[in-house]
């Protein structure tokens, strides 16, 4: 499930993770080619990672190399990652060991309205990505809804609805047009080794520069970029395997993932080709693994998400809301749009659309995507019978019925019973 959720660190799982392998039905060994999987608890759920390469080293060094990625991308984008005490303080070996940092996004955050705030060049190429979705969607994907989100989980902790003042005032906090990402080449710093003094005779060295990276907010304004943070990972994660050697792989973090080349032959069943099959989840069913996907989906260098309101969400007043907050009216999302699925070459994108549409509602989201190139949707829309309510994770009653919205060219995705 893709959301604007914390990310947490990554950290080593039993084999037991793997069962969300079977869920995305490309389960299976062939050699050769070499194929590899493995899985651990990192951003709050199960991440699991395949690499098929030509020999175990290269299969194993893609595994090694994915990992590794993840590790820096949430070193730089979980806002949860705080500094130690000792670095807080100042204390200079504190301050550069990175197991007492904190991520770029707490700083971005904590250094609101200073406006320099020098980062990772991962953390700006995934705001503006998270930008340019922003404009796409006129504002419904926005990550600066940080203080929104705030004020319902403190709502919800004290089972009372936010009032119309503090709503009012979060409001005034978020608007992704007043992020500002710079990214400018500078001198380098005196003294450093490029910087030595030229040879006697020889014409003087042109300044060497260096790139920096900067983000300001204003003060009060937090990011969370928890809604395109998966998604963009695993890309990223993606693209390391395939430096390492990997011919194809699956990264896999809950409803986000993406896959990359083509299924070995010996995983291609019944002539359904050799592109990766995902199941997409059956709303109704959330809590159920065996429980048979909604439909599933043929990919080849393309990333899906399907971010639903199940499993997270605010529970006040023994009523259910979305744990998804439209950053336009700092209030959560309509429930009835039960689960969305993106699919796009872009993880990033596919990963962000999810959670603008879940705020945009299904006529203006499908008709956004039918105007998009490769990109699709299937929007699954519940409708209640009288006397019928979510449950208390939020997901439909069993027997409730699903409207479906399909994208012009989804169905073309979508692999038939008989395959």
């Amino acid at each position: 499930m893709t959301n604007q959720t914390t990310i947490s660190n990554a950290q080593a799982v039993s084999g037991a993770a793997l069962a969300l392998i079977a869920l995305l039905a490309v389960s299976g060994c062939s050699s050769p080619p070499v194929e590899l999987v493995e899985a651990r608890l990192a951003m709050d759920t199960e991440v699991a990672v395949r690499a098929i390469a030509p020999t175990e080293a290269s299969a194993k060094a893609a595994l090694d190399a994915a990992w590794k990625e993840m590790d820096e991308c949430i070193f730089r984008l979980d806002g949860y990652r705080k500094p130690s005490e000792a670095w807080l303080k100042g204390d200079e070996k504190a301050r550069r060991d990175s197991r007492q940092q904190p991520s770029d996004v707490w700083r971005i955050n904590h250094e609101a309205g200073r406006w320099n705030t020098t980062v990772d060049p991962i953390t700006t190429t995934c705001l503006s990505a998270a930008k340019e979705v922003w404009e796409m969607t006129g504002g419904a994907f926005d990550p600066t809804v940080g203080p929104a989100m705030d004020l319902w989980r403190r709502a919800a902790a004290e089972n009372r609805l936010p009032t119309d003042d503090e709503t009012a005032r979060v409001r005034a906090l978020v608007g992704m047009d007043r992020v500002e990402i710079m990214i400018a080449e500078v001198p380098r710093p005196p003294g450093s080794a490029e910087m030595a003094p030229p040879e006697p005779g020889s014409p003087p060295l042109a300044p060497l520069t260096m790139m920096v990276h900067t983000v300001g907010l204003e003060s009060g304004m937090q990011l969370d970029l928890g809604g395109i943070a998966k998604g963009y990972i695993a890309g990223r994660m993606a693209s390391r395997m395939k430096q390492a050697g990997a011919a194809a792989g699956l990264v896999a973090a809950a409803g986000d993932v993406y896959a990359f080349g083509e299924r070995p032959a010996a995983l291609a069943r019944n002539g359904a080709g050799r592109n990766w099959v995902v199941g997409v989840q059956d709303p109704r069913f959330p809590a159920d693994r065996t429980h048979p996907p909604y439909t599933r989906v043929r990919l080849r260098d393309q990333g899906i998400d399907t971010s639903g309101h199940y499993h997270r969400g605010f529970t006040i007043q023994g009523k259910r809301y979305s744990h998804i907050v439209d950053p336009r009216t700092g209030r959560p999302v309509d429930l009835r749009l039960a689960s969305i699925t993106v699919v796009a070459a872009d993880p990033a994108l596919s990963d962000a659309l999810a959670t603008a549409i879940a705020v945009m509602g299904a006529e203006k989201g499908l008709a956004l995507i039918n105007q998009m190139t490769g990109v699709e949707c299937l929007l699954l829309e519940v409708r209640l019978k009288e006397g019928q309510g979510l449950g208390p994770d939020g997901a439909p009653p069993p027997d409730a019925e699903l409207i479906a919205h399909r994208s012009k060219g989804f169905s073309a995705l979508e692999v038939k019973p008989d395959e």
